[in-house]
């Protein structure tokens, strides 16, 4: 009897731990950085071009941003589910282990899915990149040029309709 509690408890423990960790890799790798921090490569160009030939010559800071952003948090999410998956398919943890790790499970599911909504109507609306991270509040953070009063409005909505987030817990900014 004494056994089987503890092995219990080790594994609550072990989970608890490991979601943790998700969530605290998870907001490392989206919380915002210094641009100052990213390096650009800078290329003169000596020949003739036509504007037209080349599309995304230019590319900016926010796309490099935005894309190692998303990379970053895919990583941290898949970390988690992960870690969940070898507790839900492990037969030392017990029924109420495995239950626990389901409902988290299913919890980081469902963010990710709703933070990939978000982030599609978004977009729709400023027509910019977007990062949207969801927990206990919501961080937005659109791409230069794209904020304005009506945008913001926009997103508050979307954000309010789909979560239960009110609207004071809710940060938009833009990437420098």
């Amino acid at each position: 009897m004494s056994f089987t509690f503890k092995r219990k408890q080790l594994v609550f423990a072990g989970l608890a731990l490991s979601l943790a960790v998700a969530i605290y890799v998870n907001w490392y790798y989206t919380r915002p950085t210094d641009l100052s921090e990213i390096q650009t490569e800078t290329t003169t160009q000596t020949e003739q071009v036509n504007l037209g030939d080349a599309q995304f010559v230019n590319a900016t800071l926010d796309s490099n941003y935005f894309a190692q952003a998303q990379l970053k948090r895919s990583q941290a999410q898949d970390e988690a589910k992960q870690s969940l998956e070898e507790i839900l398919n492990s037969k030392d943890a017990d029924g109420q282990s495995k239950q626990s790790a389901q409902k988290a499970y299913e919890k980081l599911v469902n963010c990710i899915v709703l933070q990939q909504e978000t982030e599609n109507l978004i977009k729709a609306k400023s027509g910019g990149e977007v990062l949207v991270t969801l927990g206990e509040t919501a961080e937005i953070i659109l791409q230069k040029g794209t904020l304005n009063d009506e945008i913001r409005l926009q997103i508050q909505d979307i954000i309010s309709k789909k979560t239960d987030i009110s609207s004071e817990k809710i940060t938009i900014i833009e990437a420098k």
